[in-house]
């Protein structure tokens, strides 16, 4: 791609300072070849802030329908932008063209969905109350984005950040600044007020100095728990700041022994598929990606063998590609370190099924990765450590017991799935299993964003990518109103003041 770098969009325009150290995007579908090059120019942070604080004021008191009326433009401009949204995030994080044009369709969605959630998310105070009930806007809002969804989990703290009244700064991640630009240039399109959004490209000391920039009241960061507890401790002298972290998960699937118990088969079927769509969409490189499967034991064995043959079967292909199901992985460390875990795991004693291996894509060069089926014992690191590639963990429980014990032996705790044929499971499965996001009989993706979306644990806190992400944006305020005709009762002081009154009269 030729297309130039615009620099960052702040203030309502973009501005190339000339400034910083180069930094370029790559494209891991072949070998190296730079897709993109930009600049990291930290002094923008400052800039940036005093663009959105500037903007500020006018933003948060122009009311929710014209807000509402800017982000629906947005919406009108985003046809004329998502054919290359979507090819820029393909060719800069291989996520196949098919998943590249569903996470840009989100962006329209999103705009819709907080709009419909604002009165019931905010509401007014109850009837009785002595007073209104109000939410006001944080102030300056920093965004710190992942490469997996670079658009998508960017824009849904975005949306309902500046509905609610706050302005942004938003940081794509350094690996997709072409993904990041071209979203700075729908909303320089959408003609927003100037300063109400802005977009800095840069690297991590970038980041790190929006995240403890005093001006910023909010910060949502999406990426690793190493990197979310480093900016836990940054900030911990600004009790002021909220600081909202999406980390991460280690998803088990937990499968009962009753779905052998249809004749038909077909929720043993359904099962297997869910767990492959859950382990391998966007090539393991999701919060929610299923990375543990637990079976109970009489399914153990068919089970094991037919997710077998289901991960044998998968090979990474051209993302560019409409059929491709499954493309590489993003960047060259995180697959050394992807294949270094499985090598310890191994180590450990982990028994291979199906072994995770580094090829060359179609081109020959590329970051490809072949899915990976391990059955481990429980105690092995991977099943408590992200791998964040196309892998799960396949553990055979003792008894149904056990299979909720190991499911809920989790340091995070972001979603889990119960496959069974008996509904009145699930209530167990969530007593016993600690997430954020509980699915049944489907795969432990496909959050709503109409619904709460986050974890605990390691997962993170403030749960800010679901439907609470309007109150999340805000704090309440409680007004009350007097007059001389409504005074607070309070005998006591009204017979100081009497007395008061009667002395000062006897005087005169």
């Amino acid at each position: 791609m030729t297309e130039p770098f615009r620099g960052s969009f702040i203030g309502g325009d973009f501005v190339a300072s000339g400034r910083g150290d180069r930094f370029a995007s790559t494209d891991p579908s072949k070998a190296d070849e730079i897709v993109f090059e930009a600049r990291a120019d930290v002094d923008e942070v400052e800039a940036a802030v005093s663009a959105a604080r500037a903007a500020l004021p006018a933003w948060r008191r122009a009311g929710r329908t014209s807000r509402a009326d800017a982000l629906l433009r947005v919406k009108a401009a985003l046809p004329r932008h998502a054919a290359g949204l979507a090819e820029a995030i393909t060719a800069e994080m291989g996520k196949t063209i098919a998943e590249s044009r569903a996470e840009v369709s989100l962006l329209g969605a999103k705009i819709d969905g907080v709009l419909a959630q604002l009165d019931s998310e905010l509401p007014p105070a109850p009837v009785g109350a002595p007073g209104e009930q109000r939410f006001h806007a944080l102030g300056v809002v920093g965004i710190i984005g992942p490469f997996n969804f670079p658009l998508h989990l960017v824009h849904t703290h975005l949306v309902p950040a500046l509905l609610t009244g706050n302005t942004v700064v938003a940081k794509p991640s350094e690996l997709t600044p072409l993904t990041g630009q071209r979203y700075a240039a729908l909303f320089a399109d959408a003609a927003l007020p100037d300063g109400v959004f802005n977009l800095i490209h840069g690297l991590a000391a970038t980041g790190a100095a929006l995240a403890v920039h005093r001006d910023v009241r909010g910060l949502i960061f999406t990426g690793s728990y190493a990197t979310g507890r480093h900016i836990r401790q940054a900030t911990f002298d600004q009790p002021f700041k909220k600081v909202c972290l999406e980390l991460g998960g280690k998803n088990p699937a937990v499968v009962l022994d009753d779905l052998l118990d249809d004749p038909a088969g077909l929720g043993f079927d359904h099962c297997v598929r869910e767990i492959v769509l859950g382990a391998l969409l966007t090539t393991g490189q999701r919060c929610t990606a299923t990375s543990r499967v637990i079976a109970a034991p009489a399914i153990a064995s068919r089970l094991r063998d037919a997710l077998t043959e289901a991960f044998a079967a998968i090979v990474p292909g051209d993302p560019t590609l409409e059929s491709t199901f499954m493309g590489p992985l993003a960047q060259r460390s995180a697959r050394d370190r992807y294949l270094a875990l499985l090598a310890a795991a191994r180590a450990q004693g982990a028994r291979v099924l199906v072994e995770a291996n580094a090829i060359g894509g179609p081109s020959g060069g590329g970051i490809y990765v072949t899915p990976g089926l391990y059955e481990v014992s429980g105690d092995e690191a991977i099943v408590h450590e992200e791998l964040f590639g196309p892998h799960v963990a396949f553990e055979v429980a003792a008894d149904e017991d056990d299979a909720f014990r190991r499911a809920g032996s989790n340091d995070y705790g972001l979603s889990a799935s119960l496959f069974s044929s008996r509904p009145e499971t699930f209530e167990r499965f969530y007593d016993e299993v600690a997430a954020g996001v509980l699915n049944f009989n489907r795969s432990t993706n496909g959050a709503s964003g109409l619904l709460p979306f986050g974890g605990v644990g390691q997962s993170g806190n403030w749960f800010p990518a679901g439907s609470a992400a309007p109150r999340l944006c805000t704090y309440p305020v409680a007004v009350m109103a007097g007059t001389s005709a409504q005074r607070t009762a309070n005998p006591q002081l009204d017979g100081l003041l009497a007395a008061q009154d009667s002395k000062a009269r006897s005087t005169t």
